[in-house]
This record gives C-alpha cells, sequence and structure tokens, in this order.
C-alpha cells in the first residue's frame, strides 16, 4: 500500500496538485449535481486531518465519493482503510481506476444511495461534498450529513454558505460541535446544457464537526 512518502507529498500544495491530477466525471448527471470537487477544498480538509493525526492507520468513509478525491488522498495520507460509497456506478468506475494508477490497495467502493446505506461499525473520519439540493432533492445535504454523524465521531463536509446559520443549528441539537476551516467560492465551468455562462460561481464553506459523545 502506498503511503504520504511514497506519494512525495510535504505540504498542503504537494497535496493539492496531487489531487488535481485525479480525474473528474466522463459524463456528468445533472440529477445527481455531479460537480468535481475544487482540489484546493479536497486538500485542506484531508491536510487538517492529517496534521491532527486522524488519518494515522484510521478507517475512513466517502460519502458521494464521486471519482474519489477525498479517498484516494485520505488513503495516501494514512488512511488504514478507505469506504467509498457513491449512487453512480459510472462515477466508481472512475474511482477504481485511479486507484489503481496510485498504487493503492485499502480502498472499497459500495454503490449505493446514501439515504439508506448498511455498513457496519464505526469510522474514524467521515469526509463528504453533498448535494446541495438545487438540481436534487432539498436538504439532501443534511441527510448525507445526518447519515456521516450516525457513523463517525469527525466529519469533514462543504455546504453552500447561505445555509451556514441552518447547517450550525442543526450540528447543535445533535450535540456536536463545528469548526469552519474555509469559506470559499467554488468555480463549476459550463458542462451542462442549461448553463449559459462560461463558468458558474457558488460561495460555500468547508466544516469540521466533531461528536465526541456519540
Amino acid at each position: 500500500m502506498r503511503t504520504v512518502r511514497d506519494a512525495d507529498i510535504h505540504s498542503l500544495r504537494d497535496l493539492e496538485l496531487l489531487i488535481q491530477s485525479i480525474p473528474g466525471y466522463k459524463s456528468p448527471k445533472l440529477n445527481l449535481e455531479q460537480y468535481i470537487t475544487d482540489a484546493n477544498i479536497v486538500a485542506v480538509a484531508i491536510w487538517d486531518a492529517y496534521m491532527r493525526n486522524y488519518l494515522t492507520d484510521a478507517r475512513v468513509l466517502d460519502l458521494g465519493c464521486g471519482t474519489g478525491r477525498f479517498a484516494i488522498a485520505a488513503a495516501l495520507m494514512g488512511a488504514r482503510q478507505v469506504i467509498c460509497i457513491d449512487i453512480d456506478p459510472e462515477a466508481l468506475d472512475t474511482a477504481r481506476e485511479s486507484t489503481g494508477k496510485y498504487g493503492l490497495s485499502n480502498l472499497d467502493f459500495i454503490t449505493s444511495d446514501v439515504r439508506s446505506i448498511s455498513i457496519t461499525g464505526r469510522f474514524n473520519v467521515a469526509f463528504q461534498n453533498p448535494p446541495f439540493g438545487i438540481q436534487s432533492e432539498r436538504g439532501l445535504d443534511i441527510k448525507f450529513l445526518a447519515t456521516a454523524i450516525n457513523h463517525s465521531n469527525t466529519v469533514y463536509t462543504i455546504h453552500k454558505l447561505s445555509t451556514l446559520d441552518y447547517v450550525s443549528t442543526k450540528v447543535n441539537s445533535w450535540g456536536c460541535a463545528m469548526n469552519i476551516l474555509d469559506k470559499v467560492t467554488i468555480t463549476i465551468p459550463l458542462m451542462y446544457r442549461h448553463h449559459r455562462r462560461r463558468i458558474y460561481k457558488t460561495e460555500a464553506f468547508l466544516a469540521r464537526i466533531e461528536c465526541p459523545g456519540k
């Protein structure tokens, strides 16, 4: 199994450059809100977990993993096992191809709706970039978050900036604490038929949620 040393990652910038090389969607699906997660956002989340020693020999969950950016980076940064879950088998195929490129053998792939997954045991860390509910079901990001918290005491998650107060209130009601790691502008290129501009921008935030009592 490859590790951070093999991948020659010594800084946040090194990690970001590696993540940029992980392929995006071959046939993105609008109803699933499939947009590639910005490499910088993934890198900030993974690097934070790495520096806190959350990834060493850890069991990691990637919900709505898409083409595997969080999952592959977590594996390279020391995770013992990574479970990748996505409803789209084509996206999982792309993620599998990338694991071979990086010489990884500790990732497992499950085709499933995150709202009805059946997995056992607890995970040290969960990562997710859930659908924002723009083209998909409204409130789906909170359902993703509830699933993540049900399976892990530490969750890294991305949400629309306009929902910050709502997400914070929900997290507090679950007895968890939320720390904002970054507020970012997500850039989405022209990729769907309804797009009329070359680039679309969405304000979002990246948070680390801790639920020690779960």
